[in-house]
């Protein structure tokens, strides 16, 4: 087949599993062939897809409702391009405010000793240990296949002496003094109806924060106070605001600052101690 009945082919296969089957398609095509979207529609006509039988398991792969992103091993996130695979959280791009929030106050404070909860792919502590090459990170997460995948791209991006990770439950173990957390834990409420390409794929431990979804981020709150932490930054859930609200104005909190995504909506929330 030639590209342009390729991806007739494989955007018909799509069409139940994607908002935009056409797009998808000339993206896995692309990656397929090792070329760009260009070259696909420069030369539709001209060229033969080889491996057609590799081509065609892909699609049936994303038909399936399989993300993109763990197809073809990666994903771009802020300003670089991340490794990820099943068994880690792909980022999203809400989570970029959250550098942004973060980032502010390192700046202003001029902090340099900071810690993350839940490293995942690793996307937060790279993208703010590049902003700030005095910045200094410890970073945890329970999942051990988690943390490989950050290792691998903390590795690739050549930060391993200023990103240092552990396998712990939330802050656990760590003595070392820090100056801020930072944290996109897990907030969705266990009985939350999710799309097929996160729930049948994404792992659960990076997802459901609890019966309700903000029991996790309570947790966070309290083991920060405790450890008289200056600042703690976390993203949330779009309807947790309220209940957030709530259990800070009940832990004698003096300052709590909320952020929304593009949407408008409730997206997190900044504590000072």
């Amino acid at each position: 087949m030639t590209i342009k009945e390729t991806l007739n082919f494989a955007s018909e296969q799509l069409k139940s599993s994607c908002e935009r089957p056409l797009f998808e398609a000339e993206l896995l095509l692309a990656y397929h062939l090792h070329k760009d979207r260009v070259y696909l529609h420069a030369h539709e006509n001209d060229d033969v897809v080889e491996n057609i039988e590799i081509f065609e398991a892909l699609i049936a792969r994303r038909a399936s409702y399989e993300p993109y992103e763990y197809i073809v091993g990666k994903t771009s996130f802020y300003d670089i391009e991340l490794f990820v695979e099943r068994g880690v959280l792909i980022p999203r791009p809400e989570t970029e405010l959250l550098i942004d929030e973060v980032s502010s106050i390192i700046e202003k404070e001029n902090l340099t000793s900071i810690a993350e909860i839940g490293i995942g792919s690793g996307a937060i502590s790279i993208v703010l240990a590049r902003k700030f090459p005095s910045l200094k990170i410890i970073a945890t997460d329970i999942s051990a296949d988690a943390l490989n995948i950050a290792k691998k791209n903390i590795e690739t991006f050549r930060l391993s002496d200023r990103i240092a990770l552990m396998q712990t439950n939330l802050l656990d173990g760590i003595d070392a003094k820090v100056d801020l957390v930072v944290s996109n834990p897990p907030y969705i409420a266990h009985d939350a109806l999710l799309e097929s390409n996160v729930i049948d794929y994404e792992p659960h431990t990076a997802l459901f924060g609890g019966d309700i979804g903000d029991e996790l981020l309570k947790q966070i709150i309290i083991q920060v106070r405790e450890r008289k932490i200056s600042y703690l930054a976390c993203e949330m859930g779009y309807d947790q605001k309220a209940s957030m609200e709530l259990f800070l104005t009940q832990l004698g909190v003096q300052y709590t600052r909320f952020y929304d995504d593009l949407a408008g909506l409730n997206r997190g929330f900044i504590i000072k101690f």
